[in-house]
């Protein structure tokens, strides 16, 4: 997956270098709509006892920076966190939680757990739907079983059902998810999230589908012909694969979704880099934060 030169390391380092800077961004972006206390609502305050922290004048809350944040109770500096941040979002090929400790000099099982509440703030906001052509089929993630071929029903395969939009031969917007088995029951919520419904929909002859025509009148079906049929995305999904395989190697099935989301928010702003890093620095702003044991819990 490539992204554009736009933000250049030499860029963020002087914009985001020290932990000031960071700080600094992370008073501006939360509080830009103005202060009000979460205890209170009031909406008077005095500096608070940190650094671009804020005390209500009322009842006496004080509120960091990173309070409320996915940057909550950081067990390294901000500074490094910002680093990370821009390490995994603007590298070609990502980084993976080794990678990412051994050059921050954290431990991994730290950058392992920074790095999933990254990934939580990429998941999708449902709110583009793809548009125009739309291309739909699935796939399998795992190892190939003997004697099992096609839409096989092993255990330790993942299977996924991916959408990509085709714009004159070259592909738009794209979006994943795992899905149970090849039931209309289970493809239909790619379309609900993330379809629109004048789209015009490409699929090939799995039955599966049929019974989502109801509500996507454009949609047709086209034989696969073993992919030929659709070559553009079946590219999108060996690129994919391979990013997965390359970069992280291996990956619990559990945490897959999450993994979807970090590829495909990457590959929706691949010609965007230079407002890449603020999108994803503004909604770990705005998500709640998360322990250990809630991120694996709400792992699927």
């Amino acid at each position: 997956m490539k992204i554009d030169k736009g933000l250049t390391e030499k860029a963020f380092k002087n914009r985001f270098g020290t932990k000031e800077q960071c700080l600094a961004y992370l008073h501006d972006q939360k509080w830009s709509d103005g202060y009000h206390c979460r205890k209170c609502r009031h909406i008077t305050f005095c500096k608070g006892k940190q650094d671009f922290s804020k005390r209500c004048t009322a009842c006496g809350y004080d509120e960091s920076a990173t309070a409320h944040t996915l940057f909550h109770k950081l067990k390294f500096g901000i500074d490094i966190a910002f680093a990370m941040v821009y390490e995994i979002v603007t590298n070609k090929k990502g980084a993976n939680s080794i990678e990412l400790a051994q050059r921050f000099g954290v431990r991994q099982t730290t950058a392992w757990l920074f790095r999933r509440k990254v990934q939580q703030a990429m998941s999708s906001s449902k709110k583009f739907p793809l548009v125009d052509q739309v291309h739909v089929d699935e796939f399998e993630i795992g190892t190939p079983q003997e004697g099992e071929q096609g839409r096989s029903h092993s255990d330790k395969k993942v299977r996924v059902v991916i959408a990509i939009e085709y714009r004159e031969g070259n592909a738009g917007r794209g979006y994943a998810q795992i899905i149970k088995d090849y039931s209309a029951e289970s493809l239909d919520p790619i379309f609900k999230d993330h379809i629109n419904k004048k789209a015009a929909v490409v699929t090939d002859g799995w039955s599966g589908y049929k019974p989502i025509k109801k509500l996507y009148k454009n949609m047709r079906s086209q034989l696969s012909n073993k992919g030929e049929n659709f070559t553009m995305l079946h590219l999108q999904i060996r690129n994919l694969k391979n990013w997965l395989r390359g970069t992280h190697s291996y990956c619990d099935k559990r945490l897959l979704n999450d993994y979807l989301n970090e590829y495909f928010f990457r590959f929706n702003r691949r010609n965007f880099r230079e407002t890449i890093l603020d999108k994803l620095l503004e909604r770990m702003v705005e998500a709640k934060p998360k322990s250990y044991s809630q991120i694996i819990c709400t792992a699927t």
